[in-house]
């Protein structure tokens, strides 16, 4: 006879099994949606849910004595478990390969962390050199007494460096001090890391947009700069992608140990009619 335990233990393994590959599955989401939280939820929530269905149901149409209505049920829900597995493999396969280059994501954050300094250094260099220029620029005027320069160049300051601008830096410089180091397994990672690589432009902009008022007597441009393009390189990472040998083994691992429950159940039922016959 079939024990209970031997069935207990394949339900086990088999909700284990499910519950490891929606979580890898998920995590790929992450990364393809970069960092689309809600949608990634749904999408694994209800392939969860409807994956664990179709195993309990051919398990049903398996034991069931309306064997026709079983048979049809059976291979029915089979079919769909399979479809999921199959369109689920691509997300399960992605999170494998993005474990597999942490460390190249681990130096692509470097990178862009850098270039987001470099941008603030930059724009400093820019405001101080320009506030010298029209300093000087000022004192050459023979309109222009030390008091009208000193308040001239001040209104100049406060213009390029205000004070919202400067409190801006420090918050992006302190959150950016603390993406030291990546983990991959954490959800907020994706998000964080299309922010970080896509920023830069907008940082860019934004101190285009400050310094974009030119004084009379200025002989100068709004501040300009261009941004080490590395999104790219940072695309593979969000980009669907062919399974390797590691993912496609462990895919099959997980889906042998997920259709463990069902196994066993043909093993019963094999049993059952061998007792019979």
């Amino acid at each position: 006879m079939f024990k209970s335990g031997s069935s207990g233990l394949a339900l086990l393994l088999t909700i284990l099994s499910l519950l490891v590959f929606v979580f890898f599955a998920f995590m790929g989401l992450e990364y393809l949606l970069e960092g689309n939280h809600l949608v990634a939820v749904l999408i694994c929530l209800g392939g969860a849910g409807l994956l664990g269905l179709c195993i309990w149901l051919a398990c049903w149409g398996k034991s069931t004595r309306k064997k026709h209505k079983g048979f049809v049920i059976e291979i029915f829900s089979l079919l769909v478990a399979a479809l999921l597995l199959y369109f689920g493999r691509t997300p399960f396969s992605h999170f494998i390969y993005v474990v597999d280059h942490k460390e190249e994501i681990d130096k692509l954050v470097i990178e862009a962390r850098d270039n987001a300094g470099r941008i603030d250094t930059a724009y400093l260099d820019y405001a101080e050199q320009r506030l010298k220029d029209y300093e000087r620029t000022l004192k050459k005027s023979s309109n222009n007494d030390r008091h009208a320069v000193s308040l001239k160049t001040a209104s100049l300051k406060r213009r390029l460096l205000p004070q919202d601008l400067s409190t801006l830096r420090e918050e992006r410089k302190a959150w950016l001090d603390g993406l030291r180091h990546v983990n991959v397994w954490n959800i907020a990672t994706a998000k964080n890391l299309r922010y970080i690589l896509t920023a830069s432009d907008d940082w860019i902009g934004q101190y285009a947009s400050v310094s974009s008022l030119i004084y009379e007597g200025e002989k100068c441009e709004p501040f300009s700069m261009t941004s080490d393009d590395i999104k790219s390189r940072y695309q593979q990472f969000t980009t669907p992608r062919t399974p390797d040998w590691l993912s496609t083994v462990a895919m099959l691992v997980c889906c042998l140990l997920i259709l463990t429950y069902y196994i066993q159940c043909l093993r019963a039922k094999s049993r059952f009619q061998g007792g019979h016959a």
